[in-house]
């Protein structure tokens, strides 16, 4: 499950410290942390017994630690100075401290520097090269995927020269635009990637009765503020040496249009909360009107209560390798039908804990919320609380017997799953019982769900014109998952088969969705092919059963005025109108115009072909995240004359909601 290896030297040879297969070759404890724009870390404790329990030196000793399930490196970095102990029992103990290979920026320093006309990208660069040539050879960094912008590339730059380079980027690059940085360690070197999110959206749900044990809401309303001071750009300088620093000039502030106030009021939260005052910068507004009138949105549309959740949940990814591992930064829908929670959430912050990995948690969210919705979410806590109440009340109220006898059936249970569990410890290896540890609690989960009818079995298929005439009751009774209807190319052509294919396929008992092509060319001209998709494909369905899901195939940019995000955004905008909400819509998109749209709403179908021969095996996987995969064209299936697309690996969410029978 978990190699950990050490080697002196960045270059030197790799020694397992911790294996997964020997029982001799083991950690005492050993824990991985990450955060989101922070360094990782990796703390681990070691028996005196172990051959490499004297090979640590601080800053150039490192170790690595790899997932041996998905081949994949969790932690890579150096020892920090380590100190050993001993115990009045005379045991002895290292506590080890590692930090990860991102903490070789802090291993230099940065050069005054100031400059105007400067894109973001030469501006790291030059901080990189800075740092190159202060460090050892294997500490140089290449500069990798930089899409973080600025506003103005006009703006004033500066840099300090009395801070390391990872203060530097941290101030001048993201305090200021925002985005996260990450060292990549590739066969040819290192690299920094500088984006304005790292992390997918990952396809492992996190959900009740499958992989979640617990969650613990956590809100914090400590940052919000009732009053603002707005400062804009820093004035520019007019003399030639000192004057020149950044730091000694005044910022920009509204006192020339606010009769005199540097600040803006929020009567209704010092109603809430008192004069609670927080200044806000913009570096790029130079004109006090502008200034204060941004400051004015943000005051009035201020977000500053911190959402998050503590998590346990089971990496569902060490039992099933078709599904995504946890990882810092990814996003996960979250399903918890008990408090209320239905979205996609991202890990913020991750806790691996390699010697026991059911004691694993996530930290989920650091969502900002408005003032009024947290006071929406305490309501609905407290309703909780109350619901709560009643349930135990009327739990209470039944039978003492039968709760004595419940009770006792659990005792009776628990031991002989002790008196099994220690049986099994005793003859299996340390990692086929934590495998089983992680399976069993799957398992655990699912039996919290009483009935269960099971999911569609067989082909995914979608369907148009293009197949003919179809004969439903053999493509059904041939084995079928799902069928795809499409309904319109555009607005202007309505497929020919779909006002027979509905009905039929309902009638032949067939779990089917709709789709349309998108050609649209601005954002209203999307409106309007959703409005018609919607209404064509519904008086095809009438009063019978309604598709599981509405699928707008993006395969092509068509459009000339605006962008493809905000016309797909607007054809779903108009779906939901209409009463079709995010979670019954799928975007089906091209590899090449994925990057163009907006993935965070809905599920991802993505075409990738390969071979196209009808087979998995010669067809290649997409490049990125997906919940289908439509792996060929020449598909063959009972019942249709003709090729077929065929799709494969639906994600596990897909599965739940689009291919659970209802």
């Amino acid at each position: 499950m978990y190699r950990v290896t050490v080697r002196q030297g960045f270059n030197g040879d790799e020694h397992t410290i911790h294996s997964e297969f020997n029982n001799d070759t083991k950690l005492l404890t050993g824990k991985i942390t990450k955060n989101v724009g922070s360094i990782d870390s990796f703390q681990f404790s070691i028996s005196p017994k172990s051959p490499y329990y004297n090979s640590f030196t601080g800053l150039t000793t490192f170790v690595k630690v790899t997932n041996t399930t998905l081949n994949k490196v969790l932690f890579e970095g150096r020892v920090l100075p380590t100190t050993d102990s001993m115990e009045s029992s005379g045991i002895l103990n290292k506590e080890v401290t590692c930090e990860g290979l991102l903490a070789f920026l802090h291993d230099s320093v940065q050069d005054y520097y100031a400059l105007q006309n400067n894109d973001l990208r030469s501006f790291l660069q030059r901080m990189i090269d800075a740092h190159n040539k202060q460090v050892d050879s294997y500490k140089k960094i290449k500069l990798g995927v930089v899409t973080v912008t600025s506003p103005s590339d006009n703006v004033y730059k500066s840099i300090d020269d009395a801070k390391t380079t990872y203060e530097t980027i941290q101030e001048k690059l993201i305090d200021k635009y925002g985005g996260e940085i990450r060292l990549r360690h590739e066969s040819d070197g290192l690299y920094l990637d500088y984006m304005p999110v790292i992390g997918v959206k990952s396809n492992q749900d996190i959900r009740l009765t499958s992989n979640l044990v617990s969650l613990k809401r956590t809100i914090d309303p400590s940052t919000m503020y009732s009053i603002i001071k707005p400062l804009g750009a820093r004035a520019e300088s007019t003399g030639e040496t000192e004057t020149n620093s950044e730091i000694s000039q005044p910022r920009l502030t509204i006192e020339t249009v606010n009769n005199g106030s540097p600040f803006l009021y929020s009567q209704k939260m010092i109603d809430k909360i008192g004069r609670v005052v927080m200044p806000v910068t913009w570096d790029d507004v130079k004109t006090a009107s502008i200034l204060k009138s941004k400051a004015q949105q943000t005051l009035d549309s201020q977000k500053e209560i911190k959402e998050q959740f503590q998590i346990t949940a089971v990496d569902l990814s060490m039992i099933h390798k078709d599904v995504d591992d946890f990882d810092c930064g990814n996003y996960h829908r979250v399903i918890n039908p008990l408090q209320a929670i239905n979205e996609d959430l991202r890990i913020v912050g991750q806790s691996i804990d390699i010697c026991s990995p059911v004691s694993s948690t996530l930290s989920i969210g650091d969502k900002l919320l408005s003032q009024e919705q947290y006071e929406i979410i305490l309501r609905k806590q407290q309703e909780q609380k109350l619901q709560q109440a009643q349930v135990k009340m009327n739990q209470l109220s039944t039978s003492a017997l039968e709760a004595s006898r419940q009770a006792q059936e659990a005792i009776n249970t628990a031991n002989d799953a002790k008196t099994t569990a220690a049986q099994f410890e005793a003859s299996q290896s340390d990692q086929d019982k934590q495998i089983t540890d992680l399976v069993e609690l799957v398992k655990q989960l699912q039996d919290q769900i009483n009935v269960d009818k099971g999911y569609y079995e067989g082909v995914i298929i979608d369907v148009s014109e293009f197949q003919g005439s179809i004969n439903w009751a053999q493509v059904v009774s041939g084995g079928l998952a799902l069928s795809v209807i499409r309904i319109q190319s555009g607005s202007s052509h309505i497929d020919e088969t779909y006002a027979t294919n509905i009905p039929n396929a309902i009638s032949a008992g067939a779990n089917y969705a709709v789709y349309a092509y998108f050609s649209a060319v601005s954002a209203a001209d999307a409106e309007v092919e959703a409005n018609d998709f919607y209404n064509r494909a519904q008086s095809a369905v009438g009063s019978r059963k309604q598709p599981r899901f509405w699928m707008i195939d993006v395969e092509a940019n068509s459009v000339t005025s605006g962008t493809l995000t905000a016309a797909v955004t607007a054809y779903m905008n108009k779906l939901n109108s209409l009463g079709v909400p995010d979670s019954k819509i799928v975007i089906y998109v091209s590899n090449a115009l994925y990057p163009s749209i907006d993935t965070s709403r809905t599920m991802i179908w993505i075409p990738s072909y390969g071979a196209n021969d009808g087979t998995v095996g010669n067809s290649t996987k997409p490049l990125y995240p997906y919940d289908l995969w439509q792996y060929t064209s020449v598909g063959s299936v009972n019942g249709i004359l003709g090729n077929v697309d065929m799709n494969t690996e639906p994600s596990s969410r897909f599965k739940e909601a689009y291919l659970r029978k209802e």
